[in-house]
């Protein structure tokens, strides 16, 4: 045996793993990696047959081989190869190397057969055996195996196997490439054809021919009134519908010609086919569920596994094929038309219940339209009341809330709406702790004025309460309880009206008068003490002239000392007369305002003008200046009102700096956006202190005939980093005759406040106590002449 081995080269395992590769890494075939390999093995390996199994269940089954040069399965190759299935427990080498997962060789001494395992990822494909024989003709490879070319066929069947698995996952994910991209195809052509009928049979009927490649194809409909197909019979027709409403399975009928025909039922069918079909399959379509219980699709679930779910199906159509020729349908192709099937009934089925929805939607409508117009009529009724209207329930939640309400709380009903009535008007302590109110609200009331209680059932008051924007609002209520049949309270019923302009007014009525009556007092006090003042400043001057002229003339005994005393006395007395005068003045400036004299003029450079004059007073009380201006437009005002006014501030500002600071004027416009201008037709604006140390003045704003629109406002803010002002002293510090100076009567910020307010604008203050005041004075920016324009 050693003399005839020598007479052949052995084989070398990196020169067959490397043919192997080079030959075929490129075939992705299964089937032709798998009828291709034993051949070219057999040559690499110098044997005359190489065989593969593959395990099918619980045996072995021949998938592949090839003997010699013969091709195909020859009568030499199926002489050697076990055609039968082969045990996995039989005593057969192929067998035993399966369980054991090692190579076997037979016989041991001298091998002939090898049989060796293909393990792929420490799992089991199948098995390879290589076998050598005597040929008795031309002897072209050695006889038996030696022990260095078995571990060269161990080796190579692990690259075998790498093949063999590889193409075949790599075949497997391309099928399930095309079959999911098939089925997402499917899928969105049925959703565009959801309510286009014949669009949908023309889908089916096209992606059945694309799944199947058959000859044949049509769409059959439950009803006879279609148009007829030429190779379906009317009786046929009836016979396919029979059969799967009967059975009401998924499951298609597939009929072979000639073989079928030995079946009675089958061969009911076929008569009624034309005698060139020899292959026909009809695949219903039914009404229901057509997916496992798993939630899987056909495809995982298997061909059966669609009847899991389905209750009580209809047949809705049914896809019919036919070839003309014997075809035999796949399992792929099956469940494919099982799925197109499932997909058109779940689409027809839509369609039907659309049409069944659209008719009891018909129905509904008009017996609804009544009802709603009933409806519509008590909501517009509630809607067209000027006053809000407010239902709660037995839990005290808003359950009605009409337009007016609305307007008046700033509240959409959907934010209001299954709320707590006390979130958004307060009632607890409306009417009085001895009425016996009905239960609504929780809140605290700010003020409350009871008017009428009839039989403890209406109570209504005046309330102060808050809307959306956090203004206040002043309300006049009625509150009754409501009650069902029985007289049993359900709810509550509070209905109420706007009177905040009213009250704005009369308070705003109550200032004026005040102003009214200290500005008439104002005026006959300086009436009054400024001819005396005249009098008295006359008489000092002509006495300090003579003094300063006569000094010889003086008297005996009068020395030069008591001359300068007199002088200085005398200037003494000029200087507070001047100060009572410039006090007159103001009095009278606060009682009689004079009309304004627009011009057109740059805000910036009055600032700086006014700023220019009080440099001496600044550079004295160590005050810095700092300017933060914008480009602002020329605006018409009274120029020397607004000297007045932004002299009154800037002193102000200087005064409440002993120590020294810094001083900032900063001028710009404000967008009206940014401003938080009154609502549109109101009378006057709020008047009042907020939350975070703020107060705004805002003046009656009657809007003029010739004034043009207010579209932006021009601001002026004086900022100092003095004493600062206490938040209880912020609503005082416009009144007339407030002041928390040593010196002056505290006329001039109510003097800078009913200038800023005869120009259409208003004063906002902001101040910390120990941290500074801002003081901001904002105009209406009119770049057209006014009416009151100076001729």
């Amino acid at each position: 045996m050693i003399d005839v081995e020598q007479q052949f080269e052995q084989i070398n395992a990196p020169d067959v793993v490397t043919a192997l590769l080079h030959e075929f890494s490129a075939v992705t075939d299964y089937r032709t990696l798998r009828d291709s390999l034993p051949r070219r093995l057999a040559d690499l390996l110098k044997c005359r047959c190489v065989l593969f199994y593959q395990r099918l269940g619980e045996t072995l089954q021949l998938a592949g081989g090839s003997f010699d040069d013969s091709p195909g399965w020859s009568a030499s190759l199926l002489s050697v190869a076990h055609i039968n299935p082969i045990s996995l427990d039989s005593d057969l080498p192929e067998a035993c190397a399966w369980r054991e997962r090692l190579l076997v060789a037979v016989p041991v001494d001298a091998p002939a057969l090898i049989a060796t395992p293909l393990i792929y990822r420490h799992r089991g494909i199948g098995i390879l055996v290589a076998l050598r024989q005597k040929n008795e003709g031309k002897n072209t490879c050695p006889v038996c195996w030696g022990r260095e070319e078995v571990r060269v066929v161990d080796a190579v069947a692990h690259v075998v196997a790498l093949l063999l698995e590889n193409t075949r996952l790599l075949e497997k994910d391309r099928e399930r490439i095309h079959e999911l991209s098939l089925l997402n195809s499917i899928s969105s052509q049925m959703n565009c054809s959801m309510y286009e009928t014949q669009r949908l049979k023309h889908i089916v009927i096209q992606r059945a021919k694309e799944i199947s490649a058959v000859d044949l194809c049509a769409f059959l409909e439950p009803h006879t009134e279609a148009e007829p197909i030429p190779w379906i019979t009317s009786t046929l027709h009836e016979l396919l519908f029979q059969r799967f409403q009967e059975r009401r399975t998924l499951l298609p009928l597939v009929l072979e010609r000639p073989g079928d025909l030995k079946h009675p039922q089958a061969c009911e069918y076929l008569h009624q086919l034309p005698e060139n079909i020899k292959t026909f399959f009809a695949v219903p379509l039914l009404s229901g569920h057509a997916t496992s219980k798993r939630g899987g699709s056909l495809l995982r679930g298997g061909l059966g596994a669609a009847q899991d779910n389905v209750r009580e199906p209809k047949v809705l159509g049914i896809i019919v094929g036919a070839y003309h020729r014997a075809w035999k349908l796949r399992r792929e192709e099956v469940v494919l038309l099982q799925v197109l099937a499932s997909q058109a009934s779940a689409v027809l089925e839509n369609m039907l219940l659309v049409a069944e929805v659209v008719e009891a939607r018909n129905e509904a409508r008009k017996l609804l339209r009544q009802v709603l117009k009933d409806q519509r009529l008590k909501e517009l009724i509630l809607e067209s009341i000027p006053s809000g209207l407010i239902t709660t329930d037995s839990n005290d939640c808003i359950a009605t809330f009409n337009r007016a309400a609305e307007a008046i709380l700033g509240y959409h009903p959907c934010e209001v709406l299954g709320q707590p009535l006390h979130k958004f008007l307060d009632l607890r302590n409306a009417f009085g702790a001895g009425s016996s109110l009905p239960a609504i609200g929780t809140a605290v009331v700010q003020a409350s004025r009871p008017r009428r209680h009839y039989a403890d059932e209406l109570h209504g008051g005046t309330v102060i309460t808050v809307d959306r924007q956090g203004r206040n609002v002043v309300l006049d209520v009625d509150v009754l309880p409501l009650c069902d049949d029985l007289g049993e309270q359900m709810g509550t019923l509070a209905t109420f009206i706007d009177v905040t302009s009213v009250h704005r007014l009369e308070e705003e009525k109550r200032r004026l008068d005040r102003l009214a009556s200290l500005g008439e007092m104002a005026a006959n006090v300086a009436h009054e003490v400024r001819n005396p003042l005249a009098s008295i400043k006359t008489s000092m001057q002509i006495l300090m002239d003579d003094l300063a002229s006569d000094e010889q003339s003086s008297p005996p005994g009068y020395s030069v000392q008591q001359a300068t005393w007199a002088q200085e006395s005398i200037a003494v007395v000029l200087k507070e007369v001047e100060r009572l005068d410039k006090i007159v003045r103001d009095l009278l400036l606060f009682a009689r305002p004079r009309q304004l004299h627009r011009v057109k003029c740059d805000l910036i450079e009055v600032s700086d003008r006014v700023l220019l004059l009080i440099q001496a007073q600044c550079a004295e009380a160590n005050v810095a200046v700092h300017r933060v201006y914008e480009r602002v437009p020329c605006v018409w005002v009274d120029m020397d009102q607004i000297e007045q006014i932004l002299l009154n501030l800037y002193m102000n500002a200087v005064q409440a700096m002993p120590d020294g600071g810094i001083l900032t004027v900063a001028c710009h416009v404000l967008a009206e956006e940014q401003e938080s201008s009154p609502a549109e037709g109101e009378a006057n604006w709020a008047t009042g202190a907020t939350a975070d140390n703020r107060y705004t003045t805002r003046a009656l704003q009657h809007r003029r005939r010739h004034e043009p629109p207010r579209q932006a406002w021009l601001e002026i803010a004086v900022s100092d980093t003095g004493v600062g002002i206490p938040p209880e002293q912020l609503e005082r510090i416009f009144q007339p005759f407030f002041t928390t100076k040593a010196h002056g009567i505290g006329l001039g910020l109510a003097i800078t406040r009913r200038l800023v307010e005869d120009h259409g604008g208003y004063m906002q203050v902001e101040g910390h106590l120990g941290y500074g005041a801002t003081i901001s004075v904002r105009l209406p920016v009119i770049t057209e002449a006014p009416g009151d324009v100076c001729p």
